[in-house]
This record gives structure tokens, C-alpha cells and sequence, in this order.
């Protein structure tokens, strides 16, 4: 089955209409304290993890190492995470939650906790299988998506004569 046409575009809109307040800046401004959508995600690999280093967030973000640094040192400069140098090892720099950035996500947590409880009990664990289905499918679609981008970027070479 293949939905296309008219129809299913006014719906997508009408979609989006409704859930655009849901992720207005009003409602997360505060608790986001102006982060970046990669600064959001550093945040979560180092709420989970505890310690990463700069190869690991890169990966994490799907970004290249030196856009990695730029983002990490102005976060950094928020005082959102902290850096430190290895003692065994000087050469290697680890990346850990600093005290604003730990606030910051128990924040975030605290806000995503109290809407999911709120989804939760408004639907049946029915309905609740159906949507995490629907959500995998999607994730699954997107990836597909992006693995095919990846794959179709042409690499151009250059003679050198």
C-alpha cells in the first residue's frame, strides 16, 4: 500500500501543526539552556557513559573529529563538560559531565520522565506495542535512508600528473 497525493500531504501538515507547540522553545528553552542539538547528545553519551573521549563523541554525533573539538570546546566554555588529560597516558584527553551539564540533564530527564508517564497512562499497552513498533519501523526506514546517502557520495578524484 502506497499513500501519495494531496490528501496524504494536508495530513502531514495538519500533522505537524498539531505537534509544533510540543517542541516550541518556550517549552524547552529553560530546560535546554540554549544547547545545540549535538550539544544535547554530547550531554546524553556522557549522562550514560560517565567519561568518553573526543573519537567517541565524533562517532556518537556523526560528525567529523575537528567539528567534534570545536563543539566540545564550547561547551567547554558553558561549563557544560570538562576535559582532562589521562595520567597514565598525556596524550589521551577524556570528556566528562561538568557540574552545569549535570544539572542540565537531570533536568532533561526529570522533563522527559514526567511526559512519559503522561503518554504512558493515556494509552493501553496495546496501543503503547503498536507505537514502538511504528517507531522501529521508522528508525529502521531512516537508517535505510541514510545508509543509501552514504552509499551514493561520489568521491572525486583528482589527477596528479
Amino acid at each position: 500500500m502506497k499513500i501519495t497525493g494531496l490528501k496524504f500531504e494536508q495530513d502531514i501538515f495538519k500533522y505537524v501543526d498539531r505537534i509544533k507547540d510540543l517542541l516550541s522553545p518556550e517549552i524547552w528553552q529553560n530546560v535546554l539552556l540554549d544547547c545545540s542539538k549535538n550539544e544535547l547528545f554530547i550531554l546524553w553519551l556522557l549522562f550514560r557513559n560517565k567519561e568518553v573521549n573526543m573519537t567517541q563523541i565524533a562517532e556518537y554525533i556523526h560528525v567529523p573529529l575537528n567539528t567534534a573539538t570545536g563543539i566540545v570546546g564550547r561547551m567547554e566554555k558553558k561549563n557544560l563538560i570538562c576535559r582532562e588529560r589521562s595520567q597514565e597516558d598525556k596524550r589521551i584527553v577524556t570528556i566528562q559531565m561538568g557540574e552545569r551539564g549535570g544539572q542540565q540533564m537531570q533536568t532533561v530527564v526529570s522533563e522527559f520522565m514526567y511526559y512519559g508517564e503522561k503518554v504512558v497512562s493515556a494509552f493501553s499497552e496495546e496501543e503503547l506495542n503498536l507505537i514502538f513498533r511504528m517507531m522501529d519501523k521508522l528508525t529502521d526506514i531512516m537508517k535505510d535512508e541514510r545508509t543509501k546517502k552514504n552509499q551514493n557520495k561520489k568521491i572525486k578524484k583528482i589527477s596528479i600528473e
